[in-house]
């Protein structure tokens, strides 16, 4: 091949290139990587190279030397930002050092302190510190410590004063000036923040969910709704550890690309979203959506749909109110943003008709398919022939884990719904508990057994309920 037709076919290569954030790798002869960048667009940043050739004679060496260019698409700039830094830091491409133009890029650094506090520098002089990048966008890197610091209550203070400060009094610090005695629990702090930085995402999302979960057992709603919203804060930070020996070959994310590979998807399905319907003989019929991001559980974008407008068993109509109902959640805030793919449990008739809902709502930009649970087959609007993905892969293992965990969600919805119809029942029965209080307690409590062992003084403190209504609830379940 010439090295005409060679730019040429680099030049397609680039005007394919997907319009979203990410991280591009330009690699010479043999595949070596030459240089690693970030960007929010990946086709307008990579073509920018073409367009400004001359402007530095280091960028016209490296652009003589290019023969090929990979990408890795990423949810946000911010995720293409911490990814690019890992991936430098890895690789050591030898343009990424000649194009910094004497400048210090920003790094996170975490002092050596007795109790280490979290700040964006310039420089690597504190040898006692911990440090973390370097990072291409200083801008991003003071978003990612303001999300830290709003998390984690460490001090935030350039040297400990003698008297508590503000972070203390509004909860965003232990404060180990007047306390010393919480350094374990510090210490615990600062671990947690270091397995972040170093990759280990999922462990600082645990630790969250945990003390949203012993907040909501301890009564404590408003703590626990504090923990669920930074959850949600950091949803868009979760990512599987990527393969730094094969950066081009994806972040861990094998399925996925196996999926845009063998459905033809226009983009990388990072966030896939699964309906399920669940019903007996059309009662209490309810659907349920599952949220994988990243081919992990994004359990904060679950969500239960009761169907409200479908009689008797028409499970198209219900996966077609359950889809609507979401499009609409999220055009009026109330849900996240769209999926890149959409998966329906069921056959080409659920697919069609979940595929006119999209259309309908000018939402066709949205990828949706359905796997029929009979021969494991996956439909497309894209073919009228179904696809057969190879039984062991890994893209058909991510699609049955996704619509099982769909199943598994809608049925235990759906026998909590039974529960509270039983619930409501024998409420019923309870003097002094109207229609009100009962909506109040079917609304508080799961299942009647979370009811029933709730402590009194627990129960009476629900607005709408008093002590000696609470009293006759607690003494009636306890005799049932």
């Amino acid at each position: 091949m010439s090295n005409s037709d060679a730019r040429d076919r680099l030049r397609e290569k680039i005007e394919a290139l997907p319009q979203t954030s990410g991280v591009y790798l330009f690699k010479g002869k043999g595949g070596g990587l030459l240089y690693i960048g970030k960007a929010g667009n990946l086709r307008k940043r990579v073509r920018s190279y073409l367009k400004n050739r001359g402007v530095s004679p280091k960028i016209e060496v490296l652009l003589g030397r290019i023969v090929d260019v990979e990408t890795i698409e990423t949810q946000t700039e911010m995720d293409a930002l911490l990814l690019e830094a890992q991936l430098v830091r890895k690789h050591h491409p030898r343009y990424n050092t000649q194009l910094r133009d004497d400048k210090s890029y920003p790094l996170l650094k975490l002092t050596g302190d007795e109790f280490p506090r979290l700040l964006v520098t310039r420089n690597r002089k504190d040898r006692k510190a911990a440090y973390y990048g370097p990072y291409t966008d200083a801008k991003l890197l003071r978003e990612v410590v303001r999300v830290f610091n709003s998390i984690f209550p460490i001090r935030k203070c350039r040297t400990l004063p003698k008297r508590a400060c503000l972070y203390y009094h509004i909860g965003q610090c232990i404060a180990p000036c007047i306390k010393p005695a919480v350094k374990p629990e510090y210490d615990s702090l600062v671990k947690h923040m270091k397995e972040f930085l170093s990759g280990g995402r999922q462990s600082l999302i645990d630790y969250i969910a945990e003390k949203m979960k012993q907040a909501a057992l301890e009564y404590r709603f408003e703590d626990a709704q504090f923990f669920k919203e930074q959850i949600e804060a950091l949803g868009w930070f979760r990512k599987k550890r990527f393969d730094l020996r094969r950066p081009e070959g994806g972040i861990g994310l094998r399925g996925t690309l196996e999926l845009k590979q063998a459905l033809k998807l226009d983009r990388l399905p990072e966030k896939i979203i699964c309906f399920d319907v669940s019903n007996i003989q059309g009662d209490e019929a309810v659907a349920s959506k599952v949220c994988f991001f990243r081919e992990l559980t994004h359990k904060l974008e679950y969500r239960r749909y009761k169907i409200k407008g479908v009689t008797g068993i028409d499970d198209y109509a219900m996966i077609c109110e359950a889809v609507r109902r979401m499009i609409v959640g999220v055009k009026e805030g109330r849900e996240s943003a769209l999926p890149d793919l959409i998966m329906i449990d069921g056959g080409r008739g659920h697919l069609n008709r979940a595929h006119e809902v999209l259309k309908s709502e000018d939402c066709s930009d949205v990828e949706v398919i359905s796997l029929a649970k009979r021969f494991e087959l996956v439909h497309s609007p894209k073919s009228n022939v179904p696809v057969a993905l190879e039984p062991n892969s890994a893209a058909l293992r991510l699609l049955q884990k996704i619509r099982d965990e769909a199943h598994r969600f809608a049925i235990t919805y759906h026998r909590r719904l039974k529960e509270k119809q039983l619930t409501r029942s024998l409420l019923d029965r309870i003097e002094g508990i109207g229609e009100k209080r009962k909506k109040i307690l079917l609304q508080s409590f799961a299942s009647l057994e979370e009811l029933r062992n709730t402590p009194l003084e627990v129960l009476a403190r629900l607005k709408g309920m008093t002590r000696p209504s609470a009293s006759r609830v607690l003494e009636f379940l306890r005799r049932a």
